[in-house]
């Protein structure tokens, strides 16, 4: 019998805000399952780490991953770095998950086996509102770079999420976000 590899990803996003003293979560994307797009930049990115590590562009893979958010209105195959469209408020930037850990439980990335496959999960980030961001964010990306604007060696868009619904965080609020890819046969 063919088996067919399959490709499984998700994003958790939650959004909190503190009500007489208490957080209370506002909003929840409960995994993003598979509705994520793999940008073409990503594929490569993913590919050429183990496949061709000396590829013009790509090759190795980088020392950290980042999660970041935007406010594309819609969301394509062929997005790059230079297609976001990210906030510019206080409390934002892009946040960094080291990928050079051994895959144990409690690094910025865990190898595990949660069903009939393995994938890696990425620590929980969080972004605090310092002011009221006017802007919903539509978005949570993952890409190569801190500050890349433009692909480059080694900079990328690896992968995105449009939220279900639109989160406008005010001042003080918080937006959590992880990822997860897997592959299975």
């Amino acid at each position: 019998m063919n088996q067919m590899l399959k490709y499984h990803s998700g994003f958790v996003v939650k959004h909190w805000r503190r009500v007489n003293g208490i957080w209370q979560m506002l909003w929840e994307e409960p995994f993003g399952l598979d509705r994520n797009i793999l940008h073409d930049t990503g594929e490569i990115a993913i590919l050429s780490a183990f496949f061709a590590t000396a590829m013009n562009l790509y090759g190795a893979p980088p020392a950290n991953l980042y999660l970041g958010l935007d406010k594309r209105a819609a969301l394509a195959e062929d997005d790059t770095l230079a297609t976001l469209d990210e906030l510019v408020k206080s409390g934002y930037e892009r946040k960094a998950v080291i990928s050079g850990g051994t895959g144990l439980e409690g690094q910025d990335f865990y190898i595990n086996q949660p069903a009939a496959y393995y994938r890696a999960d990425s620590k929980t980030v969080t972004w605090t509102a310092g002011e009221n961001w006017v802007t919903a964010v539509k978005n949570i990306f993952v890409c190569t770079d801190v500050t890349a604007v433009e692909d480059a060696a080694g900079d990328h868009l690896v992968c995105s999420l449009a939220l279900s619904a639109d989160r406008l965080l005010l001042n003080g609020d918080k937006l959590e976000g992880s990822m997860f890819i897997g592959l299975s046969e």
